[in-house]
């Protein structure tokens, strides 16, 4: 009997670590996505149209809409875009336009 409550106090603890596993993915996500409007220039954008156009992906999602694959590709291209360092990334560290040293 001793068993079975020793197993119990096992599981709970281990359900309320994947619970804070899951709070602690859950924030991760939120700040990736508020990264992502940033990025996109968005994020000044007024809740109301924000929220249509999250309502519209949803929907998209629910019906499997062709438009998600050309969603896709688009984030895809942007994402690889903005993975590569940019001149202007590269100049906004070095204001002088001069090239780092080799060795460095």
């Amino acid at each position: 009997m001793a068993q079975y409550g020793a197993r119990i106090a096992s599981l709970k603890a281990e359900q309320l670590r994947l619970a804070q596993l899951q709070t602690d993915l859950a924030a991760q996500r939120r700040a990736q996505i508020g990264k992502l409007a940033e990025q996109l220039g968005v994020l000044e954008h007024e809740d109301e149209l924000l929220a249509g156009v999250f309502m519209e992906l949803e929907a998209a999602i629910a019906s499997n809409s062709p438009r998600l694959a050309q969603w896709r590709d688009a984030g895809s291209r942007f994402r690889s875009g903005h993975s590569k360092p940019r001149r202007g990334a590269k100049a906004a560290q070095n204001p002088d336009g001069a090239r780092p040293p080799r060795d460095a």
